[in-house]
C-alpha cells in the first residue's frame, strides 16, 4: 500500500510582529526585527530591557466563552488564537460526523506561573520568622490559590483547550522537548496522518517566557545575550558578535492534512512534507563532532526519508539560536552534508526578527519557509554582518534573495540536544 501523503493547507500565527500571517511575513522578508524594550514593567515591577513581546493581543477575540479565559495561561490563549487563524486560513470547518479524524500535536513546556497569582499562596505559607514553610504551604498556602490554578499551567493544557475549541476528538499529543518541541510535534503529526490515525492535524507550538519566572531561568543558565547594542540589533545568530539569545513569545500552528482529503475539499496547499528526521546529541563542545552528530543525523534522516539528495535543496531555514556553541555546531553539521552544494544553496533564519520563542519556535519559523516557497524569495538573516569563526555557510544577508525554489529543509534544536529536521516541497 502506498504511503499517505501529507500537505500543509493552513497557517496560523500570533507573533510579536502582529496577529496573522502577513504581518509576520512582512517583518521577516524585510529583515526588520520587532525586538524592542519592554513597553511596561511585568509583574512585581520588573522591567525587561529587550524582548520580542506581543502587543495588543486580546484573547476575547478568539475565545467564545469568556469565562474560559480565567482557566487559560497566556500560552493557552496564544495557541487557541493561532488554531482559529490556521483553520480559517485553511478554509476548513470541522465536520461533526468526523471529529475523531481530526487531531492535535503541540509543542509546549511547563507553563510559567504568574507571580501575582502565586503570591497569595506564598504569603499564606510564611512562618513566624517570615520564612517560607513547605509544611504550611501544604496546610494553608494551597487553599489560598485559585482553585483551578494547576489546570492553567500543565503543559498538555494548550492542546486540550484547542481540542475543546474546535471539537477535535482524534489524537491529542504534547511534545515537551525544549525548543525542538514544535518541529517534533509537526513531525509526529506527519506520522499520525501517514499511518492513517487521522486525516487532519493541527500542529505546531506555543510559548511565552516573557515573565519574571521565564526570563530568570534563562538568565541563570547564562543563555541570554548581554550585548549593549540597540534592542533590534543585539540578536545576531552565526555572526562573530553572537553571545546568546533574546526571548520572544508566540504561537505558530499549521494545518496538516492528508493530500486527497485536502484536494477533495479544494484546499489551497502551501507545500508537502516529504520527510522528517530527529536525533539527539550532547550539544556541548563545538570542537567534538560527536557532540553535534544529532544535528547531522536529523538532517540526513529527513533527506533520506524524502528520497532527496542534498543538491536538490534550494534553501535551509536554520535553527540559528544565537548561542555560540549551538550556532557553531549547526554550521559544521550543515557543512558536512551540504558543502558540495554551497554554490546554489541559501541559508537563513528568523529568530532575530521576533526573538527566540522556545517551544513555539518550530511552528513559527517553518511558516517563514512556506511563505518563502510561496513568494519565491528567501528572507535575509537579520543582523548578520561577519560570520563567526566556525560559520562558513552561504548566509542570505542584508536583503531578501529571489530564488527559483521547490524544496527547503528546516532545522530546529532544543537546549538539551534534541534535534528535528523537516523537508518541505512546494
Amino acid at each position: 500500500m502506498s504511503q499517505r501523503r501529507v500537505v500543509i493547507s493552513g497557517i496560523g500565527m500570533v507573533t510579536p510582529a502582529g496577529i496573522g500571517l502577513e504581518a509576520y511575513w512582512k517583518a521577516v522578508v524585510s529583515g526588520e526585527s520587532v525586538i524592542a524594550p519592554s513597553p511596561e514593567p511585568a509583574a512585581g515591577g520588573i522591567a525587561f530591557p529587550r524582548t520580542g513581546a506581543i502587543r495588543g493581543f486580546q484573547p476575547e477575540a478568539f475565545v467564545a466563552q469568556r469565562k474560559q479565559i480565567k482557566l487559560m495561561s497566556r500560552e493557552i490563549q496564544l495557541a487557541v488564537a493561532a488554531s482559529h487563524l490556521a483553520l480559517q486560513d485553511a478554509g476548513f470547518k470541522p465536520d461533526p460526523a468526523h471529529t475523531f479524524r481530526y487531531g492535535i500535536s503541540l509543542g509546549a513546556g511547563v507553563l510559567n506561573t504568574d507571580i501575582d497569582e502565586m503570591s497569595s499562596g506564598v504569603r499564606a505559607s510564611l512562618d513566624a520568622s517570615g520564612q517560607f514553610s513547605l509544611k504550611k504551604f501544604g496546610e494553608e498556602g494551597m487553599r489560598a490559590l485559585f482553585p483551578l490554578w494547576f489546570l492553567k499551567y500543565l503543559p498538555n493544557m494548550p492542546a486540550c483547550h484547542v481540542g475543546i475549541a474546535h471539537g477535535f476528538q482524534g489524537p491529542s499529543n504534547t511534545v515537551t522537548t525544549s525548543s525542538a518541541a514544535a518541529a517534533q510535534a509537526i513531525g509526529e503529526a506527519l506520522r499520525v496522518i501517514r499511518r492513517g490515525d487521522a486525516d487532519l492535524m493541527l500542529a505546531g507550538g506555543t510559548d511565552s517566557k516573557i515573565n519574571p519566572v521565564g526570563i530568570s531561568r534563562f538568565q541563570l543558565l547564562g543563555l541570554l545575550s548581554r550585548r549593549d547594542d540597540p534592542a533590534d540589533r543585539a540578536y545576531c545568530p552565526f555572526d562573530e558578535r553572537h553571545d546568546g539569545l533574546i526571548l520572544g513569545e508566540g504561537a505558530g500552528l499549521l494545518v496538516l492534512e492528508e493530500k486527497e482529503h485536502a484536494l477533495a475539499r479544494g484546499a489551497r496547499i502551501y507545500g508537502e512534507i516529504l520527510g522528517y528526521g530527529d536525533a539527539s546529541d550532547f550539544n556541548c563542545d563545538p570542537r567534538e563532532p560527536q557532540d553535534y552528530e544529532g544535528k547531522r543525523l536529523a538532517m540526513k534522516r529527513a533527506l533520506e526519508q524524502s528520497a532527496v539528495d542534498p543538491s536538490d535543496v534550494d534553501f535551509i531555514m536554520a535553527n540559528g539560536s544565537g548561542i555560540p556553541c549551538e550556532d557553531d555546531q549547526e554550521a559544521m553539521a550543515i557543512g558536512m552534508i551540504f558543502e558540495k552544494n554551497f554554490s546554489r544553496l541559501a541559508v537563513t533564519g528568523v529568530k532575530p526578527i521576533t526573538g527566540h520563542s522556545v517551544y513555539a519556535s518550530g511552528g513559527i519559523e517553518i511558516a517563514a519557509g512556506l511563505l518563502a516557497l510561496r513568494d519565491q524569495v528567501v528572507p535575509p538573516l537579520a543582523n548578520f554582518e561577519k560570520p563567526s569563526s566556525h560559520c562558513h555557510l552561504p548566509i542570505v544577508k542584508k536583503a531578501a534573495r529571489r530564488v527559483d525554489s521547490d524544496l527547503f529543509l528546516f532545522n530546529s534544536s532544543g537546549f538539551g540536544g534534541q534535534n528535528a529536521s523537516l523537508v518541505v516541497h512546494r
